[in-house]
């Protein structure tokens, strides 16, 4: 049976479906042209609005959609926990469902176009911007993030930080299907990129300096005990033998990915683990910086409602950490603060902690890593050099904190070995192209199994390591020191967006549904 546009255009199930499918589609490791089908997928969700009868219909009719838009895109969450990674696909698309109810009520008011045109994608705007701002984020699949194999076309970002691209992209799709007059379609879609192209083809800030930086890539297998080795000290030796084969009298840092060091390091406690790396520290006279677990004891009246226990009659907590040795003798640290829900982080386990008054949970047992809040950087040659762990550089206004604090570039440690060869460890190191873009700063990334590499500030690539290999290499670094619009003001796209989204919730409340709106939903 031959099934047309129009048959594909009025089901409601193949329209969800479809939507779904052009939304993953345009995400990593797809290259351009792919990222342009979030508009069209967009388009095809919102046509939803006019086959259902309800917002709750709408919500219904949309989850299948949603579901096969996050399993397509992050299907190797399963690969590190199965559960966890189907209850975070299927939760994450409960989730979408909520801006698309209030566009539905929207759609069915007797709104003009125009309001209804800055309305509805900062609705959507709102949804992200909320969802980065909790226990249970997950800011992976917000629709800025499908542009990230195409920075070139969003050199905006550094004003509008990424969720300027979401607002892009939801504007340009409602227009369209509203069938908003041609010039201003035409406005909307073409003046953002053509600026754009221009900024990318124009811009070559100068930098004010170099910084030799020295990066590794292990290659542990994550899934073995201790990488598969018989201690802790026999992969550290190795890779401080690796370190000690290229660094040169002028580099200035050394840095080792997420979970480089097999062991526990302890603040004040120093084991064998730290008394080896000082020693090469010290002969090599330069600072190594490195992803560890970290035990950090606290002293009186500091530390959170929930810690791990007492270790030498103090208070402890454990952490996912990047740890500074210094030839001086100095130990920095910085505690990773966007950690993965119960992967890392039990949700909400301070809160909870708080309402348990009978005690009927040792919330030490489930709360696994400490929260870092603080934005603690490395000294590197004089300049203030943070090392963002995994996770914490997929969140836009936090990595934009540490530039805003000085930060001279832009490190990453990450340990994507979890998801093996799957689209995980290709999508966040595109992500970290958008971060450069953002802020202007030079990112490196220092990943165990790759991709390590190196990303200049307009987003172009310049190096980049083969997946799943013990690599390395020694970089001279631009340093900048201009702020962009986006670091110092931050997501005021987000903050305007929830204005307007709460100027979207009065109109729904005051308005009343008008006969021509009120429509009929459609097989």
């Amino acid at each position: 049976m031959k099934v047309s546009f129009s048959d594909l255009w009025n089901h409601k199930w193949m329209v969800s479906l479809a939507a779904g499918l052009m939304l993953a589609l345009s995400y990593s490791p797809l290259p351009f042209p792919f990222p342009l089908m979030a508009i069209p997928g967009m388009i095809w969700l919102f046509r939803l609005t006019d086959l259902t009868r309800s917002a709750r219909e709408m919500a219904y009719v949309a989850y299948p959609g949603l579901v096969l838009w996050n399993l397509i895109t992050t299907y190797w969450l399963m690969f590190a926990t199965i559960a966890g990674g189907v209850a975070a696909i299927l939760a994450n698309s409960a989730i979408m469902t909520l801006p698309l109810m209030l566009i539905w009520h929207l759609r069915h008011r007797s709104l003009p176009l125009t309001a209804t045109s800055l309305m509805v994608p900062a609705i959507w705007v709102t949804y992200e911007f909320l969802h980065f701002r909790w226990d249970l984020s997950w800011p992976w699949l917000s629709l800025g993030n499908s542009f990230a194999t195409a920075p070139w076309l969003v050199q905006y970002i550094p004003i509008t930080g990424m969720l300027g691209i979401t607002f892009w992209i939801v504007l340009g799709a409602w227009a369209i299907y509203r069938k908003a007059p041609l010039p201003a379609v035409l406005i909307i879609l073409l003046i953002p990129t053509a600026g754009s192209l221009i900024r990318y083809t124009v811009y070559n800030p100068v930098p004010t300096d170099h910084v030799e930086i020295a990066v590794l890539q292990p290659n542990y297998d994550s899934y073995l005990h201790l990488a598969g080795y018989p201690d802790v000290i026999e992969p550290l030796d190795e890779l401080l033998e690796y370190t000690d084969q290229i660094i040169t009298p002028e580099t200035d840092a050394i840095f080792w990915p997420e979970n480089a060091l097999q062991g526990l390091i302890r603040q004040d406690y120093p084991g064998d683990s730290d008394r080896i790396i000082r020693q090469f520290v010290d002969t090599w006279d330069t600072p190594l910086i490195t992803g560890s677990s970290f035990l950090r004891r606290y002293p009186p009246g500091e530390e959170p409602p929930v810690v791990r226990g007492e270790f030498g009659g103090r208070p402890f907590n454990i952490y996912n950490a990047a740890l500074g040795f210094y030839p001086d003798g100095r130990l920095d640290f910085y505690k990773k603060a966007k950690l993965v829900p119960m992967v890392e982080r039990f949700p909400f386990v301070h809160t909870m902690s708080r309402l348990d008054y009978f005690g009927w949970i040792d919330w030490s047992d489930v709360a696994m890593f400490g929260k870092g809040t603080s934005l603690d950087m490395f000294d590197v040659d004089g300049y203030n050099v943070p090392a963002l762990i995994c996770y914490d550089s997929v969140y836009p206004d936090w990595v934009r904190r540490f530039v805003k604090n000085d930060a001279a570039f832009l490190m990453v440690i990450t340990n994507d070995g979890w998801w093996g060869r799957t689209s995980g460890h290709i999508q966040h190191f595109e992500f970290a192209r958008l971060r450069a873009v953002e802020t202007g700063r030079t990112v490196l990334r220092s990943a165990n199994n790759g991709l390590s590499g190196v990303i200049y500030a307009n987003g172009d690539v310049t190096l980049k390591t083969e997946y799943w290999t013990r690599d390395r290499f020694v970089y001279q670094v631009p340093v900048y020191e201009h702020k962009t619009f986006y670091v110092r003001y931050g997501d005021w796209i987000g903050w305007l967006s929830l204005l307007l989204t709460l100027g979207a919730v009065i109109s729904v409340r005051l308005r009343t549904i008008s006969p021509a709106d009120s429509g009929s939903g459609t097989s």
